[in-house]
């Protein structure tokens, strides 16, 4: 192989057969193989980062080895596995020293155990029981804020607190809609609120941003496994065509399947694919069917160099008027389903009805 452009190499149009043997085939799948399952964990890993904003999992694995009753002798899995209502009455029986040939009757299935603990119960004993410290002020708050925070935490930080908008723009906005002169102090805090309105909207603008690159990510790795299946597909059939009519290998790839072309208006690319089609379920086997299908694998392996599913370079782009629109329209679309504050106060009028 020659012409090194990335994980695979091109195949030369001459002297190619020494190149296109078994061993080669076989490494050169292996090799796809690979890469597409790396690309795969980066991807699956990529896209539930994205659908979930993280688990329990740890805080529950603690809660059940560290948090069940001291007073219950019995393990995680004994509780799991025994029924509650049966052996809660013959521990306590067990507890008191009286050891009887009645069997208690078992609580309604309603009611919950005495001395079942849940998760909240727990945290909220734990954090009793931590030591109080004394009350901070405003100042000291916010200094021990700051000094826990990173690098990039604290560069958005700056920012945010340089940044403000033009007053005189308030003052006009203000103006404009009240059809009247708005004080200084009503005209600085507009612009706090408006400050902190379009940090929202900047923020929901980066979520969708990340929505956007998972998507574009997720079809380039399709378009790289339609590539490598191909690729695999197209080096099979020169590697039989090379090495003759009694050479036979048994995988799942079929050399004679044919290609579907993704974009039927383009009409070089039908040719193209037409063209393809016709080579590889051809059972003529000569120089120009060679040639012909070492340019449409050539073709193939730059494609599949060229497919890079990391998304990560993308990640400190400026953000696109197109992502500012879609973050507001979904700002919109989920404040629309809040009620009125007229709606609010029925009922009793202490506007608990909708809480």
């Amino acid at each position: 192989m020659v012409e090194h452009q990335g994980p695979l190499d091109t195949v030369p149009e001459e002297n190619y057969p020494p190149l296109l043997t078994q061993n080669n085939y076989w490494n050169t799948k292996q090799l796809i193989n690979q890469v597409i399952s790396e690309d795969q964990e980066y991807v699956t890993w990529k896209l539930k980062d994205v659908r979930t904003g993280g688990t329990m999992n740890a805080y529950l694995n603690d809660f059940t080895k560290n948090h069940y009753d001291q007073d219950d002798s019995s393990s995680a899995e004994d509780i799991s596995n025994t029924n509650i209502a049966e052996t809660l009455p013959q521990r306590a029986r067990k507890r008191n020293g009286r050891s009887t040939g009645r069997v208690s009757k078992a609580p309604p299935i309603n009611s919950v155990p005495r001395n079942v603990r849940f998760p909240r119960d727990i945290y909220d004993s734990q954090l009793a029981a931590l030591p109080q410290p004394r009350e901070l002020d405003q100042s000291e708050q916010l200094n021990l804020l700051l000094t826990n925070l990173d690098e990039e935490q604290m560069n958005r930080f700056e920012v945010f607190r340089r940044t403000s908008l033009a007053k005189n723009n308030i003052k006009k906005i203000s103006s404009i809609i009240t059809n009247q002169t708005v004080a200084a102090n009503i005209n600085l805090l507009l612009a706090g609120v408006g400050k902190i309105f379009i940090g929202e909207i900047v923020e929901k603008a980066q979520e969708v941003k990340k929505r956007k690159l998972a998507a574009l990510m997720a079809s380039r790795f399709r378009d790289k496994q339609i590539a490598a299946y191909r690729l695999k597909k197209t080096l099979k059939k020169l590697t039989l065509m090379v090495e003759g009519p009694d050479a036979s290998y048994d995988d799942s790839v079929d050399e004679n399947e044919s290609d579907l072309c993704e974009d039927d208006e383009d009409e070089s690319l039908v040719n193209e694919v037409n063209t393809y089609n016709r080579l590889i379920r051809s059972e003529i086997n000569s120089e120009a069917s060679r040639l012909g299908i070492i340019r449409h694998y050539n073709k193939l392996v730059k494609s599949f160099n060229a497919l890079d599913v990391s998304v990560e370079k993308f990640t400190n782009c400026p953000l696109l008027p197109e992502y500012i629109r879609e973050a507001w329209r979904l700002y919109r679309a989920e404040n629309d389903t809040i009620p009125q504050a007229t709606w609010r106060t029925q009922g009793e009028g202490n506007g608990w009805m909708f809480r």
